[in-house]
C-alpha cells in the first residue's frame, strides 16, 4: 500500500470528532454552518481531528458571525464573536458560501476551474477577506469542501 493510500485508508477508519452547537443567536447562521463542517468531519475525519483553532466567519449583512472551535475531542459550532481567532473570514454570505463550495488544489481554489479563479479573484480584490494563518485556511478550505 503506497503512502497516499495509506492515508485515505487511515481517514476511513478513524473516528470522527463530535461537532455540537454551542450558543445561537436570532437569525444566526451557525446550524447551517454546523451541518457543513459535520459534514467535513465526517468525510475527513483525521484532518478534522487534527484541527485546533478557533475560526470566525463573519458576514456583511446583519447576521451575527460564526464561531468555530476545533479541541482535541471535539469541535463547536455557534452564533457569535470569536475573541481572539486564529482564522477570520469576512465576505458577503454568497461569496463566503461559493468559497466554501469551489473546487480545491492542494487547499486552495482551483486556478485550472473557472470558480477556482473567480474565488482566487474576490479574494485578491478585496471582497473577501482573510485574517490569520493561510496554511489553516487551505485546512478549513478542505474539510468543508463538498
Amino acid at each position: 500500500m503506497t503512502t497516499g493510500q495509506a492515508a485515505v485508508s487511515d481517514d476511513i477508519d478513524a473516528t470522527p470528532p463530535q461537532v455540537r452547537l454551542g450558543a445561537l443567536l436570532e437569525g444566526g447562521l451557525a446550524p447551517a454552518i454546523m451541518a457543513i463542517v459535520e459534514r467535513g468531519a465526517q468525510k475527513r475525519p483525521a484532518l478534522a481531528r487534527s484541527l485546533r483553532a478557533e475560526i470566525e466567519l463573519k458576514t456583511e449583512e446583519s447576521y451575527p458571525p460564526v464561531r468555530i472551535v476545533f479541541g482535541e475531542r471535539a469541535g463547536v459550532v455557534e452564533d457569535g464573536a470569536a475573541v481572539a481567532p486564529d482564522l477570520r473570514v469576512s465576505g458577503s454570505l454568497p461569496d463566503l458560501v461559493h468559497l466554501m463550495v469551489i473546487p480545491l488544489l492542494a487547499g486552495i481554489p482551483s486556478p485550472i476551474n473557472t470558480r477556482g479563479r473567480a474565488a482566487l479573484g474576490m479574494v485578491a480584490g478585496g471582497r473577501v477577506r482573510i485574517e490569520g494563518r493561510l496554511g489553516l485556511m487551505r485546512r478549513f478550505l478542505t474539510l468543508i469542501r463538498a
